[in-house]
């Protein structure tokens, strides 16, 4: 593996994990949830679902 598919790799990642918030946060706010349990669900499942993305995106970083 090259350095630069490694740099490639992490770069992709920083910036889909920042799009992938943004896009949470925007979203969450406009759904405006007055529950706080429902929110604590909420934010607990997003936060989850970022990681199978990112395994894709990091897959360059696995050894062989």
């Amino acid at each position: 593996m090259t350095n630069f598919k490694k740099a490639i790799s992490v770069f992709i990642f920083i910036f889909a994990m920042t799009i992938y918030c943004l896009l949470v946060m925007v979203i969450l706010t406009k759904i405006n949830i007055n529950n706080w349990l429902i929110e604590f669900i909420v934010y607990f499942l997003l936060g989850i679902i970022w990681v199978f993305p990112s395994m894709y995106i990091l897959r360059p970083f696995k050894k062989k």
